[in-house]
Parts: structure tokens; C-alpha cells; sequence
């Protein structure tokens, strides 16, 4: 076969198809415009509509927030977002999670405890983060609070200063697990 007839063919086949897609475009079209009547419904039995259970949401108590409710729960949940973005999907959804604040102070902190175990601390970056967060986890740990805990703060946070200082802190005088994640 010469490269002529081979092109002669090549440009046939483009036109058929092109030609085609101009005649599926119309039938659309006039399909689209045309409204019919509904049509009746079936004699035969329908099946039940399925339900599908919604995802159980995971607990996370989190500790060392202040503001408003929304606020804390935003702040924590735009947190888990950032490391969902990162591919850690640990982190999943955000809106997967039920985030409860406790108070470290809360005199049924240990029935939390017993009933949760994602727990997570909120760090603060302000000049005065390390003791008010040390603080924090001196009563936990007076409390019977957790032993492991999450370190959640902002992402701009570098590890080394306050979180490396927070979580040895943490290990050598309270004997608690406080994870940072590095980036």
C-alpha cells in the first residue's frame, strides 16, 4: 500500500468520525429539548432503599486550648486537615473526628482516661508556651490524666526549641510520651 492511499484512508476515517460526533451532538441536543411525559411506574415491587451507616467518628481529647468551643475545635481540626494535605492519612477527614476539650483541672479527668484513648496537646507558640504547657501536663499527670499524648500546634512550629524541649521535658520528669510529628 502506498503512503498516499494509507493518507487518503487516514483523512477517511477522520471525516466518518467527525461526521459522527456532529450526529451523536445532535441527537443530544434534541433529546435535550424534547420533554416527555413521566412514565407510569412499574408493576413490580421496588427494593428497600439501602442505608448506609455514616463512618463511626474517632475521639480525640485535646487539652491546652483556650477560646471559645468552635474555636478550639476549628483550630484542632484545621490541624488534623494540614496533616491529611501532608498524606498522612492517619489524619483522614477532619470532620471524621470527634474532638472533645477538656480542662486539665477537670475533676473527671480520669474517667476520660478510661473512656478515651486519642488524647493530644495543644501547644502554643507565645513566648510563655513552655511553662504554661508544662503546666498543663504537671497536672494532667497529678490528675491520672493520660500518659501519651499527640503534640498538636501550627505547622509553621519548628521541632527543635519548644516541642524537642516540651516532649523531653515530658519523658524525663513527668515519665509521659508527648509524639511530635516532624514535617
Amino acid at each position: 500500500m502506498s503512503s498516499q492511499d494509507q493518507a487518503a484512508g487516514l483523512r477517511k476515517w477522520a471525516d466518518l468520525q467527525r461526521q459522527q460526533q456532529q450526529a451523536d451532538t445532535l441527537t443530544d441536543v434534541a433529546a435535550a429539548e424534547h420533554v416527555s411525559e413521566p412514565a407510569p411506574p412499574l408493576s413490580t415491587p421496588t427494593a428497600p432503599a439501602i442505608r448506609v451507616a455514616p463512618r463511626p467518628r474517632l475521639p480525640l481529647v485535646v487539652v491546652g486550648l483556650s477560646g471559645s468551643r468552635a474555636q478550639q475545635v476549628s483550630k484542632v481540626k484545621a490541624r488534623l486537615g494540614q496533616w491529611a494535605s501532608l498524606g498522612r492519612s492517619w489524619a483522614g477527614d477532619p470532620d471524621d473526628w470527634d474532638i472533645h476539650v477538656v480542662m486539665a483541672e477537670a475533676p473527671d479527668l480520669a474517667k476520660f482516661r478510661d473512656e478515651y484513648s486519642r488524647w493530644a496537646l495543644w501547644v502554643n507558640s507565645d513566648a510563655g508556651a513552655f511553662a504554661d504547657m508544662y503546666r498543663t501536663l504537671r497536672i494532667l499527670h497529678e490528675q491520672g490524666g493520660p500518659r501519651r499524648l499527640l503534640a498538636l500546634h501550627e505547622p509553621h512550629l519548628p521541632r527543635q526549641g519548644l516541642l524537642d524541649n516540651l516532649r523531653e521535658a515530658a519523658d524525663y520528669y513527668l515519665k509521659m510520651e508527648l509524639l511530635v510529628l516532624a514535617r
